[in-house]
């Protein structure tokens, strides 16, 4: 809960700074979010959590922490720092550059304590219909993720929200799933999914978001749960 107070402390001092220059050219979204699963690439990594971000915004760069504490004991908390750009190459397709530094405090000494990751990715939207593909390249991991996702975004115009729904398929390539162990091992799976959510506008600047996730994995460890059902409730705050 620490690290909560932290993100939640730098969101205000973020929010305080803008709003002393409503002029600038930058904008800041802060984000706090239950979730009853934390699944990440078709992989169940903790149960009940909470997840707290801060995103600061500059024309097409971005920066940001991204948090997931979970409630239940002896589950190991996990920040992420990122940074990427994006560009619109023509009016329905735009590219993006991400880069991710993954930091896991809590693992043991002989456990993975943190990662570095690189993405690329291309987003074509038409007419309602978003389809991208992106490739990640995890150094430390050795490991090369390819997802292709298609969404689409409803229009609720009744109660004032909308109705996403997105589909993904990936595949996720490790070289060493324990770089720190005496000797490597191998890991290769596929994953798929849909995430469903009805984001709600309560003001200008905030949203609340309702969410329910399924998420499937094949060709991991029998030992690995391969069939995920969740749901999410956040809070999204723009400044």
């Amino acid at each position: 809960m620490k690290r909560t107070a932290i993100i939640l402390a730098a969101s205000a001092i973020a929010a305080a700074a803008h709003a002393q220059e409503p002029k600038s050219s930058y904008s800041v979204t802060t984000d706090f979010t239950f979730t009853s699963d934390y699944v990440f690439r078709g992989v169940k990594i903790a149960d009940n959590s909470f997840q707290g971000s801060v995103e600061a915004t500059v024309k097409d760069f971005y920066l940001g922490v991204w948090s997931n504490q979970p409630i239940t004991r002896h589950q190991d908390d996990e920040i992420d720092l990122y940074a990427g750009y994006k560009y619109k190459l023509t009016e329905n397709l735009e590219l993006e550059a991400v880069g991710t530094y993954y930091w896991y405090p809590e693992a043991p000494t002989n456990g993975v304590k943190h990662s570095e990751e690189a993405g690329l990715g291309a987003t074509y939207t038409f007419r309602g219909i978003s389809t991208s593909v992106y490739y990640y390249r995890d150094f430390k991991l050795d490991a090369n993720t390819v997802q292709g996702s298609v969404g689409y975004s409803l229009p609720l115009e009744a109660i004032g929200a909308s109705l996403d729904v997105t589909g993904y398929y990936g595949v996720v390539d490790t070289g060493d799933v324990n770089p720190w162990g005496p000797d490597k091992l191998r890991e290769s799976y596929n994953y798929y999914g849909v995430d469903v959510s009805v984001p709600y506008k309560l003001t200008d600047k905030a949203t609340f978001t309702l969410g329910g996730h399924w998420a499937h994995n094949k060709n991991l460890p029998t030992d690995v749960d391969d069939d995920h059902l969740w749901w999410t409730a956040g809070v999204t705050v723009g400044f």
